[in-house]
């Protein structure tokens, strides 16, 4: 019988249809814009895209966090602030556009992003944490859970120097659908930026008594998800953990110096996922590192499942 050879789907060939085009970066003109600010260079220059910056003055819910951008700081007031903005992105000699206008600032986004046919968005967050996120929200959190495209969000914990380049990547998956969508993204940029992509899934302590089966049997799923096979341009690495969700992601992001965290975002609360609301926020909180989150559609989580159905079917016909 002669050798079966099996040609992927086009639609397998994940990491050259992931680009980013339009990158859009959205600033409140204050210090946790600042490492946000440089990533998004750093993204843009490398993907050759058209950056779009946007900055939303005061409005009623956001007066709170854009008051200080009003006031004079340092002797800046917001007017010099935007144009040294304006003079930082012309000096960097990419293509960019920036919009300043009234309103607040998941509107904007939403708006400019739909208009703009962005790709991907990158900001920054303080990380509330206790009454105030409570209270006050989040407006990194509400930009990824209602965004149509990635977002990358750079928490206060990012450590120093990260806007440099991307040598680790870090994608954790629960094997829903929603994660498994958010994994050409980070192939993708394993691949531009010759990066090394550790894949990991953490399971219930409730496993632990049965460690050696449990993670033997998670790991070859990990295998099977993202094999090395099939992305021979990056090294992987597959992890498996115990315990906390959120707590081993960070751990293993500071273990392995991730310089990325990738994670697909449920469309509800699942309590039994890695990543129900909140969870993927206390990440953004604590991650070393720029976080970037998923909220894919119906059509990416279909996609999502066909490598694993077509590696199902080159196992039956070897």
């Amino acid at each position: 019988m002669n050798p079966v050879t099996l040609t992927p789907p086009q639609n397998l060939q994940v990491a050259s249809q992931v680009r980013f085009k339009n990158i859009l970066f959205a600033t409140d003109l204050d210090t946790p814009s600042a490492p946000a600010q440089a990533y998004a260079l750093l993204l843009a220059r490398m993907f050759g895209s058209h950056l779009v910056v946007v900055h939303a003055e005061t409005g009623p819910s956001l007066s709170p966090r854009y008051e200080q951008a009003l006031m004079p700081r340092g002797g800046r007031c917001e007017a010099s602030a935007i144009a040294e903005l304006d003079e930082f992105f012309r000096t960097s000699k990419l293509p960019f556009t920036l919009i300043v206008e009234p309103g607040e600032l998941p509107e904007l986004l939403d708006r400019v992003a739909n208009e703009r046919e962005i790709d991907l968005i990158i900001l920054g967050t303080r990380g509330r944490k206790g009454l105030s996120h409570v209270l006050l929200g989040s407006t990194a959190e509400n930009v990824s859970r209602s965004s149509s495209c990635p977002v990358i969000t750079v928490g206060p914990q990012a450590r120093a120097g990260f806007e440099n380049s991307i040598k680790t990547i870090l994608y954790a998956t629960d094997f829903s659908d929603e994660s498994r969508a958010a994994l050409p993204y980070a192939v993708a940029l394993a691949q531009e930026f010759n990066s090394r992509l550790v894949v990991t899934n953490v399971a219930p302590e409730r496993l632990a008594h049965d460690r050696v089966h449990v993670e033997g049997y998670l790991k070859n799923r990990l295998k099977g998800l993202a094999p090395q096979s099939q992305y021979r341009w990056c090294a992987i690495e597959h992890i498996v953990n115990f315990g906390d969700p959120a707590r081993q992601i960070l751990k293993t992001a500071q273990e392995e110096a991730a310089d990325l965290i990738v994670l697909g975002l449920h469309t509800s609360v699942q309590f039994t996922s890695h990543f129900p609301e909140r969870l993927a926020y206390s990440i953004v909180c604590d991650a070393p590192c720029p976080v970037m989150s998923l909220l894919p559609t119906l059509r990416e989580m279909k996609m999502a499942k066909v490598p694993e159905e077509f590696l199902a079917m080159a196992a039956q016909m070897n």
